[in-house]
């Protein structure tokens, strides 16, 4: 791996947070102008776990201020505000932005007071924000089976309910890891929590039983179920199961639900490496190509090829982690990381199958015009959208790990 380039795309990685968060706290999910100019729960969640990796406290102080500030009166999440924090939603609810905004939240209280949150946590914020943890956390359950002890989505981290819609191992990992942080905050400052653990256990149960195949020996993707109070579920309209091999089935060790070293965790983790690293540019794809929704072209994502780089040096496999950074790092331009790269090849087909189709959105031309005049198409590759926060964010949080475990220029590629 480059490590000089390593270090100058950590560093560009923070200016980019910086500059891309609003005065109001929100982070962008692209800069304004790009594709994504509005704060995403999921993606702004994912940048504040970043700011934390980066020290960035109080860029994550402000960031968690200004979603909590946005929640719903119910206690949900909108799908995507703008700027000032309103709902600025095309989607159906995607019920993971409440675990993520819990899940961040916690690990922002974990470093302002370190792993035993002594007396430097900043426990006046949580107790400022309790009454939007406890309406985050309620939402949650409320959308929890009480047939399967899961919680049933529309949409997830891909926002693709043909493939998503029902108990989704993402959105279920991410709900899960934020009542356990809620839990974990509450019992620091004294709050009664005891019945939030017990149905958080029950889902993480099932997550490990329900949603994993031991003869795949890898997580599945979804049970598919359309209604969330279906009894018995077996005879809901959706019934079916989503077994096909997706990036997002490292979530249960993403969200910290069980260890790396988990033998479910490492068999999963060979079949995505296995199923998804891209055999023509690298890099790690989010699910197969067939599943035809490829916007922009079939290719890897940086975000996710930094999940799995954390895999890899959390279980000491140090060539597999450099495979993985170092490709994220070799892809960067000037320092900067796209959502994700594919090729001219495949970015036409993708042209071709949506204009014929008829399903290209005026949305998507401001996409189209920025790959077509992005200096990598002169090597034929397709960036699109660059910079994407997200990205960034997770390659904050992949590269200090990284150093952390391994140092700087021990490597011997």
């Amino acid at each position: 791996m480059n490590f000089p380039e390593a270090l100058k795309i950590y560093e560009n990685s923070i200016q980019i947070l910086k500059e891309n968060q609003h005065e109001n706290g929100g982070f962008y999910a692209s800069p304004p102008g790009t594709r994504y100019p509005f704060i995403y729960p999921r993606d702004h969640s994912v940048d504040i776990l970043g700011a934390v990796a980066a020290g960035m406290l109080d860029e994550a102080k402000k960031a968690l201020e200004f979603v909590l500030n946005a929640q719903k009166p119910l206690g949900e999440f909108s799908q995507r505000y703008d700027a000032d924090g309103n709902d600025a939603s095309y989607k159906d609810l995607q019920i993971d932005g409440n675990g993520l905004v819990l899940f961040a939240l916690g690990k922002y209280f974990e470093a302002t007071g370190a792993s035993f949150f002594d007396e430097m946590a900043d426990r006046a914020f949580v107790e400022k924000h309790w009454e939007k943890i406890e309406k985050a956390v309620a939402f949650i359950l409320m959308n929890k089976n009480e047939e399967v002890d899961l919680i049933h989505t529309i949409n997830s981290i891909h926002e693709y309910p043909a493939y998503e819609h029902g108990f989704e191992i993402y959105a279920n990992c991410a709900c899960c890891a934020g009542i356990l942080s809620s839990v974990r905050m509450g019992e620091a400052l004294g709050k009664e929590v005891s019945e939030w653990k017990v149905e958080a256990e029950k889902i993480r149960e099932s997550i490990l039983t329900r949603l994993y195949s031991p003869r795949r020996r890898s997580f599945i993707k979804c049970i598919r179920v359309k209604d969330r109070n279906s009894k018995p579920i077996g005879y809901d309209a959706f019934a079916s199961t989503v077994i096909d091999v997706d990036a997002v089935e490292y979530s249960p060790a993403y969200f910290e639900l069980v260890s790396d070293f988990d033998i479910k965790i490492k068999s999963t983790v060979k079949r995505i490496h296995e199923r998804l690293w891209d055999s023509e540019i690298g890099g790690l794809n989010r699910y197969p190509e067939y599943w035809g929704r490829n916007n922009g072209g079939y290719g890897p994502w940086c975000h996710f090829t930094c999940q799995l780089a954390n895999h890899y040096v959390e279980t000491d496999n140090m060539d597999m982690a450099e495979m993985y950074l170092g490709w994220v790092v070799d892809m960067a331009h000037n320092h900067m990381l796209p959502e994700h790269i594919s090729t001219i090849d495949r970015f036409e087909l993708w042209l071709e199958d949506y204009t014929n189709a008829n399903i290209l959105r005026d949305s998507k031309m401001t996409m189209i015009k920025n790959v077509r005049s992005h200096p990598k198409w002169n090597d034929g590759l397709v960036y699109v959208t660059i910079p994407l926060i997200w990205s960034h964010a997770e390659y904050l949080r992949a590269y200090n790990n990284f150093i952390n475990k391994f140092g700087a220029g021990n490597s011997s590629k």
